[in-house]
Parts: structure tokens; sequence; C-alpha cells
């Protein structure tokens, strides 16, 4: 579903990736386990409508469905590497030289430029999520009885996701001095919580409705 390099995140061992969270390694970090947990809630979600497609005689709109969720779980996957990408470059720019004047401003800019990089990455990869509640959302009607707690389960991952990456947007807030730019940022965090606790919420509610 995503390309991947040698040295991807994708290609780790589930137990190397777990142990290496639980390690002194700065990466990966919060944001990388959020979209991690993500594409791993969203492929729930997209296995409860294959399920439900393969008993299906007309399983076109389905089918559909279950693509743009294939497309989603790319687009996570992507975001993870993503964020320890851009926290890399941050502590590059952390390591500058600032012996001279020049020096500074280079660093400075550095820093400037990493730390919105390392805003607008969980605000994506947030927004990405976002859509996979959507599709849990439409799947959460259509999945099979008996497979509709896979629903639940994927759109309440996909929530804690949202909720979990947008952590990394708290913190590089702090390091903004452009006040309109920091409440830009905020203004769409802000935004991408609601929307997404809103979402999950009418999710819960069907699903258990379904269940009852």
């Amino acid at each position: 579903m995503t390309a991947e390099t040698e040295d991807s995140l994708w290609r780790w061992p589930l137990a190397t990736f777990r142990d290496t969270l639980a390690s002194d390694s700065p990466t990966p970090g919060g944001g990388s386990a959020a979209m991690v947990s993500a594409t791993l809630g969203l492929g729930l979600v997209v296995m409860a409508l294959r399920i439900t497609a393969n008993k299906t005689a007309d399983r076109s709109f389905l089918d559909t469905l279950i693509l743009s969720g294939e497309r989603l779980i790319a687009e996570l996957s992507a975001h993870a590497e993503a964020d320890m990408a851009v926290f890399d470059a941050y502590m590059a720019a952390l390591k500058l030289p600032k012996a001279t004047e020049d020096e500074k401003a280079a660093r400075r800019d550095a820093l400037r430029q990493a730390t919105i990089a390392a805003t607008e990455v969980p605000l994506n990869a947030a927004q990405t999520a976002l859509e996979g509640l959507d599709l849990a959302s439409q799947a959460a009607t259509l999945a099979a009885t008996q497979i509709v707690s896979d629903v639940g389960a994927g759109a309440a991952t996909l929530h804690g996701a949202v909720e979990a990456v947008l952590y990394a947007v708290d913190v590089n807030l702090r390091g903004f001095d452009d006040a309109a730019r920091r409440q830009i940022y905020a203004d769409s965090r802000d935004r991408l919580l609601a929307v997404a606790g809103q979402r999950a919420d009418g999710i819960a509610r069907l699903v258990r409705d379904r269940l009852r």
C-alpha cells in the first residue's frame, strides 16, 4: 500500500517498533506512534468492508470505499515516516554552528523552518485520520452486523490517533515568535480536535445501536 525504502519503519518487525518506542531513542515518537496506530485502526475498518463486500452481490460501491481506505492507509503510513524526518531535521538544526552572526542567523532560519514543518506534518496527519473517520462512518452503516464492532474499534483508534498526533502541534506552538502563524496553527488544531470528537461520537452511537 505504501512505497518502502530499505530503512523504512514499515520494514521493522512489530516488536522492534514497540521496543524502540520504549527506548531512550527520540524517534519514533508520539507523532509516528499515533499514525502507526491510525493505520491499524483504519485497517480494521477496511477489513470490515472487505468481509461485507465478499458477502454482497453488488459490491461496486464497497470496492470504491475499500480503495479509498487503502489510499488513506498509504497516506497515514507516509505521515508516520514524515514525522520522524522532520524531528531529525529539527535536531540537525539545533546542532548548527553559532559562532558568528551569520551562523546564528542561518541557525535561527533553519530552526524556524524545521519548527514549521514539525507543526504542519501532524496537522496534515490529523486531517488524513479525519478522512479515515469519514470512511468509518460509512462503514458503520454498511458493515455486516457481526463485524461492525471492528468498525467501532477502528474508529475509536483513529480518534485517539488524532488526539495523540496533535500533541506535537501543542509542543511546537511554543516555539513560534510569529503570533499570527501560531494562531492559525492553533485554530487548525482546535478544529481538527472538535470535528474528530463529533465524528467519533456519532460512529460510537451508531455502532452501539446496531449491536443492541
